[in-house]
Order: structure tokens, then sequence, then C-alpha cells
């Protein structure tokens, strides 16, 4: 077996290890992502999804799209950031935002999301190479809640959902 081989077998035992599947499914993301109504567009279908995924979408510095890992069965209170950074580093990202659904129906951040939005809001204090967390995103039925804007930095958007504080 050559590094290759072995380097790529690692690779997936890692994988399993954390229960990611990999996907050949593409985002039908053209071009820059301007504000969550981008992302919520052609993500639309989480709204109706029963297992609770988490799904990392990875930007460059001009906010154009890169790539996405889809986090099958994680919630806010299990997920592990260190793999998602994993990921963050494989596609070279700049930014990233993550989006969740909430199989409840209700997009409000519930106290899990909020400890995970801190926690990636501290990793990238604490980081050396200092990724740009652009939002997180909750899709739920009808409706989905937007950190980013929520907090003012985006635009705001016809189905989102304003929450005023964390």
């Amino acid at each position: 077996m050559n590094t290759q081989d072995h380097k790529n077998e690692e690779a997936k035992r890692y994988l399993k290890k954390f229960e990611i599947v990999e996907t050949d499914t593409e985002l039908p993301i053209q071009g820059q992502v301007r504000d969550p109504e981008d992302l919520y567009a052609f993500l639309k279908d989480l709204e109706s999804e029963h297992v609770p995924k988490i799904i990392g979408v990875y930007l460059d510095q001009n906010h154009l799209f890169l790539g996405h890992q889809v986090f099958l069965g994680q919630t806010s209170a299990t997920f592990d950031t260190q793999v998602f950074y994993h990921y963050y580093l494989m596609f070279l990202a700049k930014r990233f935002v993550i989006l969740i659904n909430h199989p409840s129906g209700d997009s409000t951040p519930t106290e899990d999301d909020i400890k995970l939005i801190k926690k990636f809001q501290v990793d990238v204090q604490v980081l050396s190479f200092k990724p740009f967390f652009s939002d997180f995103i909750i899709v739920a039925k009808k409706s989905y809640f937007s950190m980013a804007t929520n907090d003012g930095t985006a635009s705001h958007s016809g189905n989102q959902k304003h929450i005023t504080k964390f």
C-alpha cells in the first residue's frame, strides 16, 4: 500500500469514527453568498427533515461558495467543532456558515444552539488561522433564524424570525 492509499484509508477511518457521511450532493450555489436568504432558498428542504443535521458551508474571502459538509444526526448539544474545522481547513476556506435544522418546527435558538454559537465565537478568537464566522442559521418549518441578521450585520429577509437577545 502506497502512502496516498494509506492516507485515504486513515481518513475514511477518521470519518467513520465521527459518524460523518460524505456526500456527492452539491448545493446549487453559484457565485456569492450575500445573505441568509441565499442559503435558505437552496436549503429550504431542511424544513421537513426529521433527522437533525448540521451543515458547514465553506466560503472564500469574497463569500464565494467553496463546498459544504453534512453532519447527519448531529445537534447543537452533540456537535464537535474540531471535526468542523478539519473540513474548514480542507476547503481552504476563509469564512463559514453553520446551518442547523430544528425538526421540532421552531426556529428559535435553544440553549444548546446558543452554547454552540458562543463556542464558535470563542474559537474564532483563539485559533491561529483566524476563521471568519459569517452566520449561524436555524431552519425550521416555514421560517429560519439567522444570527447575522439578528445582530444587524446582514440584510433582513422576508422569512426571517427576529429575536432580540441571545
